[in-house]
């Protein structure tokens, strides 16, 4: 397969999608998906990565970023105390937190049981 340059856009109607294929059987498979529903296998980046800069944070809470194949481990931001349901050990950033212990969160049982972590001042 060789390569291509392009010196203006690409555009795709239907999205991008880059694949692997087995040296051994052939076998195609797709590593990552550029389009409406977005998914890459990994990121690897120098400097900032930006994800939902465009929505206000949740009431209760949302995924702002999920880790590791474990279903609903990650790190959730919200408004008000967070009841989202998470993996135990899941964190909770919550932005209209105003004192040392509503500030910060972690899911203890895999479910809506979050912990405030008392932080400093």
């Amino acid at each position: 397969m060789s390569n291509s340059t392009f010196s203006g856009p690409v555009r795709s109607q239907n999205g991008f999608q880059t694949i692997s294929v087995n040296s051994s059987t052939g076998a195609v498979t797709t590593t990552s998906t550029i389009g409406p529903a977005m998914s890459v296998d990994s990121v690897t980046a120098t400097g900032n990565i930006t994800a939902d800069s465009g929505t206000a944070p949740a009431a209760g809470g949302m995924a702002a970023f999920l880790a590791s194949s474990t279903a609903g481990l990650g790190i959730y931001v919200g408004s008000g105390a967070p009841t989202v349901s998470a993996a135990q050990g899941s964190l909770y950033i919550r932005t209209d937190g105003s004192s040392t212990s509503t500030r910060l969160y972690v899911n203890t049982n895999g479910s809506t049981t979050w912990t405030n972590v008392t932080t400093a001042a």
